[in-house]
């Protein structure tokens, strides 16, 4: 993405002035306060503490696959789905040795989960924010939860039955037995601060936006307040700073660089413009597809004039975001937080290939379709 980004600004298609323009100030903040908590989380002793409440929990094979589709999609709606890619990683590949399962399934189960628990979130992840930043005259969580929650829990579900067969060879843990002593951490009153800070602001938002009463905070603003008692107060916040993503972040800069450009030119807006006056189902399938090629946040991005044309419709935006969320079922190429997956399991030796992903990511990702397709025509917005 950089250096489709660089390429750009070298051969003149976008101006140095048009490319910092093009970079939204706002979802970077967003991405680099959650990617500092998200680190913070991990660097606090939590993720052991949160091993040893799903060890304690899960009693077969079954039971692992629900909690952590469960505890990780419900997680991934309020942290964003990249957060918990960073911290659900190290955690399933614990489980997932303890409980004798696959680890590669493991992992696919977090994919899943983070995927599809994200869709009915305004903050579930980068493409959902990047909406609301365009349709900021609808309240947002009265929009995504009323109109995608009921299918998203829907499609948790098939992401239960799909993955099973990879969970049947769980082994019982003892459930008096801690797995991982939790270590003393000083840091851990901090982040749980932190948390509250982010569930407070995320409370309100919420509240005004049902009833209008308090304060409509910008949820950058929410993030970057949850982010900075992680700065100030822990003692190894140098180790954060490092553990934090910041290559995701170049990627997203980039990537608002270069789809400024490949908006200049034209390119897509064809398709773009004849998905946005079109059906539910042609609005999901462009963007299953579209982001396996340009990825879901930049296709997103294309969607800006569709988004921001007066008398936008609910459903639009609404299958908008199913489309190009569930495209990180389809294939690894989906969703960055894939990405994020895959690149922790191979520096552990684990390999997850394409074919192995795709296996059991088609056939998730055509019931899914199914199923938001039918709730959003059925019970249009």
């Amino acid at each position: 993405m950089l250096a489709g980004a660089l390429a750009v600004l070298v051969t003149g298609q976008i101006s140095p002035d048009a490319a910092i323009k093009a970079i939204n100030p706002g979802v970077i903040t967003f991405l680099l306060s959650m990617f500092i908590i998200g680190a913070g989380f991990e660097s606090s002793g939590l993720l052991k503490v949160s091993i040893n409440w799903i060890t304690n929990h899960a009693r077969s094979g079954d039971q692992l696959l629900a909690l952590i589709i469960v505890v990780m999609g419900f997680l991934s709606a309020i942290l964003m789905n990249d957060t918990i890619a960073i911290i659900g990683g190290p955690l399933v590949l614990v489980l997932a040795d303890r409980f004798n399962i696959s680890k590669s399934g493991a992992l696919l189960a977090l994919c899943f989960a983070i995927t599809t628990g994200s869709v009915f979130s305004p903050i579930g992840n980068p493409q959902n924010y990047l909406i609301t930043t365009y349709v900021a005259d609808m309240s947002p969580y009265l929009l995504f939860f009323s109109g995608l929650f009921i299918p998203t829990i829907l499609s948790l579900g098939i992401v239960w039955i799909v993955l099973r067969p990879l969970f049947k060879s769980a082994g019982q843990i003892p459930s008096q037995h801690e797995i991982i002593e939790p270590t003393d951490n000083s840091s851990r009153k901090v982040i749980y601060f932190s948390i509250f800070l982010l569930f407070l602001g995320v409370g309100m938002k919420i509240v005004y936006g049902l009833t209008g009463i308090g304060l409509s905070i910008p949820f950058e603003w929410i993030a970057v307040s949850a982010a900075i008692p992680v700065i100030l107060f822990t003692p190894d916040r140098m180790a954060i700073l490092k553990k934090t993503d910041w290559c995701t972040l170049i990627f997203f800069a980039a990537m608002f660089v270069l789809m400024q450009s490949v908006y200049d030119t034209g390119l897509f807006l064809d398709i773009v413009h004849h998905e946005g006056e079109g059906d539910i189902i042609g609005i999901l399938t462009a963007g299953i597809l579209l982001s396996q090629v340009i990825s879901n946040v930049p296709f997103v991005a294309l969607f800006q004039p569709v988004l921001l044309s007066p008398g936008v419709s609910p459903s639009l935006v609404l299958a908008l975001a199913a489309g190009s969320t569930i495209a990180g079922n389809l294939t690894i190429l989906g969703a960055a937080s894939n990405v994020i997956i895959i690149q922790q399991a191979e520096r552990e030796g684990i390999h997850i290939s394409m074919r192995f992903f795709c296996r059991y990511g088609i056939p998730v990702t055509l019931v899914q379709t199914g199923i938001y397709a039918s709730f959003l025509m059925v019970f249009p917005m």
